[in-house]
């Protein structure tokens, strides 16, 4: 039956992978595991190879997904360029103000000890637009979303 259907299907089992499967995951201690099963799933299935980029927030992992698609380069750091430059654009758009305080230019993000903590910092280094101030960042070790 797998063979009749492959047959009439026209699904390739030879040369060039016909499915590639892009995994990322979060900093949860389970995310280890979870990934290494789905990688087992995807494995097991004639014709898929499977990608494992890590540590990647949602958005992160889709924007890389949809970026592949349109025959972009693909990568977490071609991420932080294109976020980085676009939101360069969007402030030099802003017409000029006076700047009240410091507290102005500051954003104040609560990570709540998840992977977005950690990739804000990494783009934090990219803006020279804004401060962000990354609390719960995650690298202390702190408990996904307590404190929050």
């Amino acid at each position: 039956l797998i063979v009749e259907f492959i047959k009439k299907e026209n699904i390739r089992l030879a040369g060039k992978p016909s499915a590639e499967v892009w995994l990322g995951r979060d900093t949860r201690p389970s995310g280890e595991s979870l990934i290494e099963a789905a990688k087992e799933g995807i494995n097991s299935i004639i014709g898929a190879a499977v990608l494992d980029f890590g540590v990647l927030t949602t958005p992160q992992l889709y924007w890389m997904v949809r970026a592949r698609n349109k025959g972009w380069k693909a990568t977490e750091q071609n991420y932080f360029e294109q976020l980085s430059s676009s939101f360069r654009c969007l402030m030099d758009l802003t017409p000029n103000r006076i700047k009240v305080n410091e507290e102005d230019d500051k954003l104040i993000v609560d990570g709540a000890n998840g992977v977005g903590g950690e990739k804000l910092e990494i783009l934090n280094n990219m803006l020279n637009n804004l401060a962000i101030e990354v609390r719960n960042c995650g690298n202390d070790g702190g408990i996904l979303n307590e404190g929050v």
